[in-house]
């Protein structure tokens, strides 16, 4: 199948574009609405998007899945940092009469890593679903 050269240009216009969006999403999730998830979301979006566009740029997905497990050890272990200072899991391991600058890194570093494994995670799923359909076909 071959796609439309507006299609392909738009992509590579747009790609640059959601990205910086869905980082921005994500590094202000701890002042306005969003976060991991839905920056996670978007950055899946622009990636499928130029995977649909050229899907033979795509990388393997044995290692994208093995990148999202190790993402989702590093999330538990970054969650659990509270266990070593305070005693008690999954709370912010800075002390109470830190200032809401500090504790807000805690936040931002667990957005950061929620929207790198969620963006893994949906673009290793959607396109496990279209190279299943290419192949039946």
């Amino acid at each position: 199948m071959k796609n439309s050269r507006l299609l392909v240009c738009l992509s590579r216009v747009l790609f640059p574009f959601i990205m910086v969006f869905g980082f921005y999403i994500i590094l202000n999730g701890h002042l306005s609405p969003g976060g991991g998830f839905q920056g996670g979301a978007i950055l899946a979006t622009a990636v499928l998007i130029t995977y649909f566009i050229e899907p033979e740029n795509m990388t393997v997905f044995e290692n994208l899945i093995r990148y999202e497990k190790w993402l989702y050890v590093a999330i538990i272990l970054t969650a659990s940092l509270s266990f070593v200072t305070k005693g008690v899991f999954f709370t912010n391991p800075f002390p109470i009469d830190a200032g809401i600058a500090v504790k807000s890194l805690f936040i931002v570093l667990l957005n950061i890593l929620i929207g790198i494994k969620v963006s893994m995670g949906l673009v290793s799923i959607l396109a496990s679903f279209i190279e299943e359909g290419r192949n039946s076909l």
